[in-house]
């Protein structure tokens, strides 16, 4: 799985749930029906972005817009950011006050 089709099922899950957690679901479900070379190619590109994120900048957002954020509450926070697509990954990874321009409701799901 290359980056780009790594991003396109996060895109094809975000278009069938709204809420995080429903968008969760609908990528596990999604996933299981994938041989298992490409399950586990995801979780590369997955843990490899997640890596590539824990950063204080970061976090410092996350505990802005949460108004706190443990270490936990950092992980979920960079779970969430990854759900809302690649577009707002990569601004979010270049300037963490990009997240200032999402609008309410986006940020009421993290």
């Amino acid at each position: 799985m290359s980056a780009d089709e790594f991003w396109s099922l996060i895109e094809s899950c975000r278009g069938k749930a709204a809420a995080s957690d429903d968008k969760v679901d609908v990528l596990v479900d999604t996933l299981k029906t994938r041989p298992p070379a490409e399950i586990m190619s995801f979780d590369r590109h997955l843990w490899s972005l997640l890596a590539e994120s824990y950063r204080w900048d970061l976090w410092a957002a996350a505990f802005i817009i949460n108004d706190g954020c443990s270490d936990d509450g950092f992980d979920y926070f960079r779970g969430w950011l990854l759900l809302q697509g690649r577009p707002v990954w990569e601004a979010a990874l270049k300037d963490p006050e990009s997240l200032a321009s999402l609008p309410d409701e986006v940020l009421g799901d993290s």
